[in-house]
This record gives structure tokens, C-alpha cells and sequence, in this order.
């Protein structure tokens, strides 16, 4: 299989993965013939890139890191607290979130489940994006990536249910926040940004009186945003004032929305995002932090299209966690964009003078810079001055 972005499928295509809608239920099913009403209610539902079948990468599957199943009853956990929380009744609305930990708990367990028997895929994680930008999955995504990252620091089993339920809550509070505000398909104002920051008050407050979420996991609600130079909000902390789990959450958000689309831009480059975090080292989240993060995010995902130095054209068949720059490419097209007769592998680890320049369909991303210079503040965060979140 091979990721095709909507501007290059063509009718007759086959689906190789399922396609879900923003609220976790079956929108196209794996193994799907393609036709030009399916391409355009696919483009309708805002999803901007799909698996393919193709013959030549039959041998090349993307596996995900958690199971669908797993990923629905976390969505549907969280879809339910957000109509539980903005349900009219008063009365109706405190009985019911009384069980809202419990949801989690249970979601979260299942989330925990798969990473654990699946930590030989721990180094590509950028394959666990289900191309929406819907805060049900972007929530699931951030508590993967953030569970991922708890792994690897050595976190126990409570320490990780801490952390990956403020993960999965971290955005709660949104749902409180004027509702054209949230359907806006247009970048926020600055009047409407400060609006936003009040999400991480609003969530911390919900939270914090559930006895079933623990007190930790609405600390990295509230803490989410600020930033170790004391630049972030709400509260301007700095240091070690700030939760070893916030930073965590923070950092896994501002890769995950930079990776993710937006109505008013592309993705941006798995590549570039990683080199912003990297240049934050520091300033915005401690470095340690950052070096944990790394070790779990294929730059180039298996089963996307890439371009070599040489102008080949490829997809990627593997990686080497310890290598991720340096993956192993299936060549489908030769120098001067011919299609090759026998597709092959080449394994970029033991080949210096070849290296990837980019991806196959650049119109899928945004194409710029994000490394911070040093010390930069906190408005000069994508996830305040590009994305509003």
C-alpha cells in the first residue's frame, strides 16, 4: 500500500485502509473501489490523504500502533463526555459525568494494551494519523504519542494513566468555548486566540472535580500550554513549575496540529515540525524531554511517497528506529520520472551520497521553516500564532 493524497487519486483505486469520519464512525471501508462521488465526498469530509492498493507496494503494510477498535471506544469516550458536558440539563448533566473517569480509565487501559504488545512499532508513529483534524482524534493521536514518550522515560502503570488521561482530556476544554469560535474556517483573530486560552482554566476546573480523573491528569489540562522560559499560559510558570506530564502533552499537541491540516493551510512536513521542536530544546520544554520524544517518530512514514537527490521516486518500505532519517525506499520511478520495470529497495543506512528531499506530492504540506531561534517567546509558538489551539 502506498498514501495518496486527494489530488492524485483517480477512480478505480482501491482503498487499502478504512477510512473513519471526525467523530470515529466508518466513512469508506478498506478494500473500496473508488469512483468520483466517493473521491468527492471524501474531499467533502475534509480528508486529505487515503492508503491505495498498489501491486508494486502490496508487500508494504502500514501497520497501526493501536487497533481501530481501540481508537473507537477512546473516540467515542470522549464524544460522549463533550455531549454529557454541554448537555442542557443541569441535573441530567452531574449525573452522568459522574462516570466520566471510568470511560477513560477503561480507554485509556485498552490504548495502553496495544502500545504494550506492539512496542516494536514504537519508532513509527507518525502512522497513527487518521487524517482528521477533529479534536476527538487529534485527542487519541496526543495521548499515543505522549504514552509512547512515558514508555520510554521508564514511567509505571500509574504514572502512564496519569499522564495519557490528561493527554486524552488535555482539550476538553474547548468544548465550553463559543461555538463559532470552534467552526471558524479561518485563522483566529487576536481577540479570538485570548478567548481560546481560557480552554486550559475551563478544562482544569471541569477535571478537577471528578474523583474518578486523577488531580495530575487536570494539571496537564491546565499546564498544557505554558512553556519552561515562563512565555506560555495560563499562568506564566517556568522550570520545573511546570509538570514533567504537561510538557510531555505539549510537546506531543504542537507536533500532532503541525502535522495535522488546518482550513487555512497544509500539513506541515513530519520533517520540519521535528526540527521546531528540536530548535526548543531549552526554552520551550526541557531537552531530555525532547530526545525521548524523537526516538518514537518515523520523519519519513512507511508508505509515503518520497523523492530522492537523484529525482527517483519511492516509497517507503522501512524503518530503522535508530536510523529514522535514513529509510529503506521501494524505487518506482527512475531519474527522469519514468515508471521502473522492476520495482526495488534501496536502503538509504548504507548509501551516503543518496538522501530524500522531499515528498512525492508537496501540495499535500505546507513548505516552510519552523525551527524557533533560541530563546524565542511563546508568540512565536505555531500553536498560538499558526494554529489558534
Amino acid at each position: 500500500m502506498r498514501l495518496v493524497s486527494l489530488r492524485q487519486v483517480r477512480p478505480g483505486m482501491t482503498l487499502a485502509r478504512t477510512v473513519f469520519t471526525q467523530d470515529g464512525k466508518v466513512l469508506l471501508g478498506k478494500g473500496m473501489n473508488l469512483t468520483d462521488r466517493l473521491i468527492q465526498g471524501l474531499i467533502r469530509s475534509k480528508v486529505d490523504a487515503v492508503y491505495i492498493d498498489d501491486p508494486r507496494t502490496e508487500d508494504i503494510v502500514v501497520e497501526d500502533v493501536i487497533r481501530p477498535q481501540t481508537r473507537q471506544v477512546a473516540v467515542e469516550a470522549i464524544e460522549k463526555t463533550v455531549k454529557q458536558i454541554t448537555n442542557s440539563n443541569k441535573l441530567a448533566r452531574k449525573i452522568s459525568l459522574k462516570e466520566m473517569g471510568l470511560h477513560f480509565q477503561r480507554a485509556f487501559s485498552a490504548i495502553l494494551e496495544d502500545l504494550i504488545q506492539n512496542k516494536h512499532m514504537l519508532g513509527h508513529l507518525t502512522s497513527i494519523s487518521s487524517h482528521s483534524p477533529s479534536l476527538y482524534h487529534h485527542s487519541i493521536n496526543v495521548a499515543v504519542l505522549a504514552t509512547a514518550v512515558g514508555m520510554s522515560l521508564g514511567y509505571n502503570q500509574i504514572q502512564l494513566r496519569e499522564l495519557g488521561i490528561g493527554a486524552m482530556l488535555h482539550d476538553i476544554g474547548k468544548v465550553s468555548l463559543p461555538e463559532e469560535l470552534l467552526q471558524t474556517q479561518e485563522q483566529w483573530t487576536e481577540e479570538q486566540k485570548e478567548i481560546a486560552k481560557q480552554h486550559t482554566m475551563i478544562g482544569f476546573n471541569l477535571l478537577r472535580k471528578q474523583h474518578d480523573i486523577p488531580l495530575l491528569s487536570a494539571h496537564v489540562c491546565l499546564q498544557h500550554h505554558e512553556r519552561i522560559n515562563g512565555s506560555g499560559y495560563p499562568q506564566g510558570l517556568k522550570g520545573k513549575q511546570v509538570h514533567e506530564y504537561a510538557q510531555i502533552v505539549g510537546m506531543c499537541d504542537v507536533f500532532d496540529s503541525l502535522t495535522s491540516p488546518r482550513p487555512w493551510r497544509a500539513r506541515h512536513m513530519p520533517q520540519d515540525a521535528m526540527e521546531y521542536l528540536l530548535g526548543s530544546g531549552g526554552h520551550l520544554f526541557e531537552h531530555h524531554l525532547i530526545q525521548a520524544f524523537i526516538r518514537h517518530i518515523a520523519i519519513f512514514p512507511i508508505g509515503s511517497s518520497v523523492v530522492l537527490n537523484t529525482g527517483e521516486v519511492g516509497v517507503v518500505s522501512k524503518v530503522d528506529p535508530d536510523y529514522s532519517h535514513r529509510p529503506t525506499i521501494r524505487i518506482l520511478k527512475d531519474g527522469r520520472g519514468n515508471d521502473v520495470h522492476s520495482p526495488y529497495d534501496l536502503n538509504l543506512k548504507g548509501m551516503i551520497r543518496l538522501f530524500i528531499v522531499g515528498f512525492e506530492d508537496e501540495q499535500l504540506f505546507q513548505i516552510s521553516s519552523l525551527k524557533p531561534p533560541p530563546e524565542q517567546a511563546e508568540q512565536d509558538d505555531p500553536e498560538t500564532k499558526t494554529d489558534g489551539t
